[in-house]
């Protein structure tokens, strides 16, 4: 099915059904949906998630959202530490942990060292993949990676209007793509 075609059989975001599914969700799980929205890729997966399933309750909906956040989250991982090693020469292991919820309705914790990864859309889940890659390095390596090739300098993870990108602490330009 090609992409025009896919979007065109997902459920429309105006769709009361829809919308009273994702309040329903707000409302159990503590958290505003309505605001995934305005992101492409958690607008995506929240339709795609009510086209595939239906109003699913909480207790369902939730291990979806974390199981999402792993998948991505590893990803994003496995490809920033194939970059580290090709810009440092040297092999690192950076966690990828996963909590299930004590809450039977609660979303779990996913983190990558020890920074949370929050969001459903892929860009902002590699933002906080790369910050958590970047910090462990730091914390755990006393190495700062990467590193911005005009200013010597580490730069920050950032959504930027492209995607996810690391961006220079010192003049904002973009330095680098990040997986998203």
């Amino acid at each position: 099915m090609g992409h025009s075609r896919l979007e065109a059989s997902l459920t429309h975001p105006d769709d009361p059904a829809f919308r009273a599914w994702l309040q329903a969700l707000s409302h159990a799980l503590g958290r505003d949906f309505e605001d995934d929205l305005g992101s492409p890729g958690g607008r995506a997966f929240l339709r795609r998630t009510f086209t595939d399933n239906g109003a699913v309750p909480a207790p369902s909906f939730a291990p979806l959202v974390d199981e999402h956040r792993r998948v991505h989250a590893e990803r994003a991982v496995t490809w920033l530490l194939a970059r580290a090693r090709r810009d440092t020469g040297r092999t690192f292991d950076v966690p990828v942990r996963h909590e299930w919820s004590d809450d039977r309705d609660g979303i779990g914790r996913v983190s990558v060292g020890h920074e949370p990864v929050e969001g459903l859309d892929p860009v902002d889940i590699a933002v906080s993949a790369a910050e958590g890659v970047q910090c462990h390095l730091a914390d755990r390596e006393l190495l700062v990676w990467p590193l911005c090739p005009d200013h010597g300098t580490g730069p920050h993870a950032t959504r930027t209007p492209g995607g996810a990108a690391w961006v220079c602490s010192v003049t904002g330009h973009v330095v680098a793509p990040l997986p998203g």
